[in-house]
């Protein structure tokens, strides 16, 4: 197969459906059931692991502690891995954003955001465990760029 197949995901009582256009069907090998099945397991499996990631932000922001650039990484991180397998099975998400937004039930421009945090960031040990989001948030990408080139916490724009 050549190229990415789009595949959609919907909610469903245990988990999630995969589903791909009827006309790109055959392009998924001799058994394309299998792979959808394979693929809507690790859908649901990528998003119970982002939904964890979601509940200890919470968690952080109930005990009124800051939650760290290193946890928001970390959900940034689950949505490269989803999309890395899926491409692995030769598949696409057909609308990333908009899935992800609704099934962690959160603002789309929040998960552009994360998701532009950790394109420009590979490596969480870079981030200072000092480092919390609302810091980060407003210019993730610059951030981002700046510990990736190694500037400490205190020369990214931080303060003094």
């Amino acid at each position: 197969m050549s190229g990415l197949t789009f595949v959609a995901f919907t909610p469903r009582e245990d988990g999630f459906t995969a589903a791909v256009p009827l006309e790109q069907l055959d392009g998924l090998g001799a058994h394309p059931e299998l792979l959808l099945e394979k693929a809507g397991a690790l859908y649901g499996k990528s998003v119970a692991e982002m939904r964890s990631c979601l509940s200890e932000m919470a968690a952080m922001k109930a005990r009124r502690q800051p939650i760290t650039a290193q946890k928001v990484w970390e959900l940034g991180d689950a949505v490269f891995s989803l999309v890395g397998h899926l491409t692995d099975m030769s598949l696409e998400v057909d609308g990333l954003y908009e899935h992800l937004a609704r099934d962690l039930g959160v603002k789309q421009k929040r998960l552009v955001t994360v998701i532009t945090f950790r394109r420009h960031l590979l490596d969480k040990e870079l981030i200072p465990a000092s480092l919390n989001w609302a810091q980060c948030e407003k210019s993730a990408r610059k951030v981002a760029e700046n510990l990736s080139k190694g500037f400490k916490e205190h020369s990214i724009g931080l303060g003094a």
